[in-house]
């Protein structure tokens, strides 16, 4: 695939809508908008108890309150770790003293770039956080077993946070 040309349409704060002329390994030329956005990271916490830290957010977008993973976006250069390290604090207000990288999400390949890095973090340990202005977090924990009943009558119907869920379980970590 080759770029023949691209031209920004609109910039926002966390993403910016594109629209490129490509050349497909086909030869064939078509023409996108895209959505080029930084990448971000999802953090599954895990207390001592085994319980999961997840947080009910209000997300402006859809109107509503979802029970999610803790996650946010890359600051521009930052590496996914470090990120998450903020993320975690910030949104649970605690830090950890064990990560684990759990792989990769790529949560709208249609029309977006954005690749989402999946961390799991355990020796838990307080640690104080501010949250971003429009953030309205409550902090819950779930055994997994509850987050798989939750998953099953659509109390938590976020797909990110169903998917690090069973990436943890498939890499042992949960």
């Amino acid at each position: 695939m080759t770029v023949r040309s691209s031209k920004v349409l609109h910039k926002a704060k966390y993403f910016s809508l594109v629209e490129e002329e490509i050349l497909l390994p086909n030869n064939q030329t078509v023409v996108r908008s895209i959505v080029r956005h930084p990448g971000a990271v999802v953090i599954v916490p895990v207390q001592a108890d085994g319980k999961l830290l997840l947080v009910k957010q209000f997300r402006i977008p859809l109107g509503f309150t979802l029970i999610e993973f803790p996650a946010g976006t890359l600051e521009s250069t930052e590496p996914p770790l470090e990120c998450a390290k903020r993320e975690i604090q910030e949104e649970v207000q605690v830090a950890a003293r064990s990560w684990t990288s759990l792989g990769t999400l790529i949560p709208a390949p249609g029309f977006c770039d954005e690749l989402q890095h999946l961390f799991g973090a355990k020796d838990l340990i307080p640690s104080n956080g501010d949250l971003d202005e429009d953030e309205i977090i409550e902090v819950i924990a779930m055994s997994p077993s509850e987050i798989e009943a939750a998953i099953k009558t659509n109390n938590i119907n976020d797909c990110k946070t169903i998917a690090a869920f069973v990436k943890a379980r498939l890499y042992g970590f949960i």
